[in-house]
């Protein structure tokens, strides 16, 4: 199965390309400008993995939470080609992929600097699902959530450093890695289970409403 993966709900941003087994893939810190990049790494690990990109079977997508314009930026892109290629999209919860690469004997709390001295968190005692979250949440509630000793990983792991050392964590080893080459090995997973869906029916995961509001009704105002 041959399996692209896209990332960009955080200031890393990765694109991965699963194929018989063997995973390439591309990883860059990249505030902005996102959309430049991702269509050329495409095609680059295509030619790279020796696949055709008629020979993609799907695609997995992180599709929140994060940044908001980060993860519109993936999800186009992902429900894009797919659409044009007649091809499924898995959405994944941006913490799984990270949560899963930390997976070792200690259980694992994943976070995302969600700014304004918050974070998007969920916990994971053990592999799978998330026991608690995804929660949209001050960095101090996250910590209540996990039991020490744990692993900690995710961008807001590292915002949130001396918080989660003092609550009996470690960090993550490259701890703001978005995972996209895990991310690609469970979307093969999940679209070998039949898991995938039309990319029309794929929205971004929102866990609190965007900073931008609409322009207010001028004509309203003056009545």
């Amino acid at each position: 199965m041959n399996v692209l993966a896209i990332d960009t709900v955080a200031p890393v941003i990765g694109v991965a390309l699963r194929h018989d087994g063997q995973t390439v893939q591309r990883v860059l810190r990249q505030q902005r400008g996102a959309e430049t990049l991702l269509v050329p790494w495409i095609l680059a690990l295509c030619e790279e993995a020796c696949v055709a990109r008629t020979d993609l079977d799907g695609i997995a997508v992180a599709h929140g939470p994060g940044s908001f314009t980060g993860l519109r930026v993936g999800l186009a892109t992902a429900m894009g080609l797919a659409a044009g290629l007649g091809i499924p999209v898995w959405p994944a919860l941006s913490l799984a992929a990270r949560a899963r690469r930390a997976t070792g004997k200690l259980p694992v709390l994943a976070m995302l600097d969600a700014r304004k001295s918050r974070v998007y968190a969920a916990w994971y005692p053990a592999p799978g699902e998330p026991a608690t979250g995804p929660g949209d949440v001050p960095p101090e509630e996250a910590l209540r959530w996990a039991t020490a000793p744990f692993v900690a990983t995710g961008e807001g792991a590292l915002a949130w450093r001396s918080l989660v050392l003092a609550a009996g964590g470690q960090i993550a080893d490259d701890a703001d890695d978005p995972a996209v080459d895990v991310l690609a090995e469970m979307g093969e997973e999940a679209l070998s289970r039949g898991d995938g869906r039309d990319p029309i029916d794929v929205g971004p995961l929102y866990l609190r409403a965007p900073d931008a509001k609409p322009p207010p009704d001028l004509a309203g105002e003056r009545s």
